[in-house]
């Protein structure tokens, strides 16, 4: 069976409430791993305690541009505590897009992520498939960060609101898509849960298993409350496809 993690944006709300209740519910609902996305300073120790009692694992996690760096030291820091292999740069604010010192910041914290047995991935959303100076800095991210040490977290939902076609942009992007977002588009171009909306997702999971996918994370950006029922028929609905 395809091992399943969540991307716990998805849960803020409860996880904020009742971090590890939430990290055990994960458990309990039948994911086997989650991708952090908690500010540093937070109780790691605690959660990675929580989830080796459990059996979750924690492949990677989101950081901010600033704290890579700002605060490289505590971001690895982190990431040793949770066993992450993983680190990903989740957005990038309006006012940070200068995508050329972006590109240099990635490059620089790649590098030294490696150093310790890291690798660094880059999360879109739909704004980097909107060209600046004739550009696309999407494009510029491809072409201009070190394949060595950078690869992409593709988010499908926000690949087709950016005008691209989810499965034919895995394939064209292998060997550098590690990580995947899994999350549908409603007829009416919102975001849903998995299996209720537009996306074939077991040609999506296939496209992401001939690219190199090593990890496949459920997100919802706005799961309406209780939150839990969004999570559990994603699961559900991608357990049917192995």
């Amino acid at each position: 069976m395809r091992p399943i993690g969540l991307q716990l944006y998805t849960l803020r709300k409860p996880f904020a409430a009742d971090p590890l209740g939430a990290l055990r519910r994960i458990r309990q609902t039948g994911y086997d791993a989650v991708e952090f996305a908690a500010p540093l300073g937070s109780d790691f120790a605690g959660f990675a305690a929580c989830m080796q009692e459990i059996g979750l694992d924690c492949p990677s996690a989101h950081v901010g541009l600033a704290d890579m760096a700002d605060r490289p030291d505590a971001v690895l820091a982190m990431a040793e505590t949770l066993g992450c292999r993983y680190l990903v740069m989740p957005y990038v604010m309006p006012d940070e897009r200068d995508w050329k010192a972006v590109i240099t910041t990635l490059d620089a914290f790649a590098r030294r992520a490696r150093g310790q047995g890291l690798r660094l991935a880059y999360h879109h959303h739909d704004f980097e498939f909107e060209a600046a100076d004739g550009v696309r800095p999407f494009d510029r991210l491809v072409s201009e960060t070190d394949p060595e040490v950078v690869d992409f977290e593709l988010d499908v939902y926000w690949l087709k609101k950016g005008g691209e076609e989810p499965r034919a942009f895995i394939e064209a992007m292998t060997g550098r898509v590690r990580l995947l977002h899994l999350k549908d588009m409603a007829p009416d171009g919102g975001m849903a849960d998995v299996g209720s909306g537009t996306f074939d997702f077991a040609g999506l999971l296939a496209a992401g298993d001939a690219a190199g996918v090593e990890h496949c994370f459920v997100e919802h950006d706005f799961p309406p409350s209780p939150y839990w029922p969004s999570v559990e028929a994603s699961l559900a609905h991608l357990r049917t496809l192995g």
